[in-house]
């Protein structure tokens, strides 16, 4: 439905996701398949993340959280 593909929804989803990975990185393509969205949702989320410090570009498609101390207040909020 329209209110599971909020911007809102899909960037607590893709939160849950990057937090949950492995060194706190995480492919977009891979976000894309799993969140059944476009890429160029992925990137509108990766792009304020970014904008906003909380994460870092490490490969053409693959971002990485900054701050392990927002780790409790991400994944409880």
């Amino acid at each position: 439905s329209r209110s599971d593909t909020s911007l809102g929804v899909l960037t607590k989803k893709f939160m849950q996701l990057l937090l949950s990975s492995h060194n706190k990185s995480l492919d977009l393509n891979k976000a894309s398949e799993l969140l059944q969205v476009q890429k160029r949702r992925i990137y509108d989320i990766t792009n304020v993340l970014e904008g906003i410090d909380l994460v870092d570009k490490i490969s053409k498609n693959k971002v990485q959280w900054k701050y392990a101390q927002f780790n409790f207040f991400i994944t409880t909020y």
